[in-house]
């Protein structure tokens, strides 16, 4: 039924399975998704855009190099599911099974991540520019060298999160849950400009 290095358009893929497929070089734009089956559903190089991934399944599944623009994730379960280095900018993920989830690079800008559970998840060399993060559970998260330039972090939990080397310019830091938490020296400067104190 689907073939790679090939192009879907406007098409309405709801409730199919895509469980064990592999494609490659495929591009569908403003396609239909909901409640599919993608379990160890594989891409390389694939483009999905302004596509409607609610309430579907993507356990174990694998994606290398692929981009998903502008994409509805809500209420997918990603249970497993492996990103590596892929471009997810502009997707929103409310409401989304995140356990076990494996992220490695990529860009993950302007993504939607509100409360979302991302508990002891890596996100080290991840881009996420202004993503917004607002009441998330990041206790025991690891974001080395990640880009979280002006993202929303306003009522995260942290707690026991390692910030270290990640470029957290232009983040408010107010209402933002610490404890524990891992700075380096400018991030600290950053937290205590936040919260009104003047350094020199």
């Amino acid at each position: 039924m689907f073939q790679s290095n090939a192009v879907y358009e406007g098409q309405d893929f709801r409730e199919t399975s895509f469980r064990d497929l592999q494609l490659s070089h495929t591009t569908f734009e403003n396609c239909r998704f909901t409640y599919i089956d993608a379990t160890e559903f594989e891409t390389e190089q694939c483009r999905f855009i302004n596509c409607d991934f609610t309430d579907s399944k993507w356990n174990a599944s694998r994606h290398v190099g692929s981009s998903f623009l502008n994409c509805q994730f809500n209420g997918a379960n990603l249970f497993l599911s492996v990103f590596d280095q892929c471009k997810m900018t502009g997707s929103s993920f409310e409401s989304c099974t995140f356990e076990g989830v494996t992220v490695r690079g990529g860009d993950w800008s302007f993504v939607n991540l509100r409360h979302a559970p991302l508990r002891k998840m890596d996100w080290s060399d991840v881009r996420l520019v202004e993503a917004d993060l607002y009441g998330a559970d990041l206790k025991e998260s690891r974001w080395t060298n990640a880009a979280l330039t002006r993202a929303v972090l306003q009522h995260a939990d942290c707690t026991a999160a390692d910030f270290i080397g990640a470029d957290m310019d232009g983040v408010d830091f107010t209402d933002v849950t610490l404890k524990k938490t891992k700075l380096d020296v400018m991030q600290a400067v950053q937290v205590a400009r936040s919260l009104g104190a003047i350094v020199e």
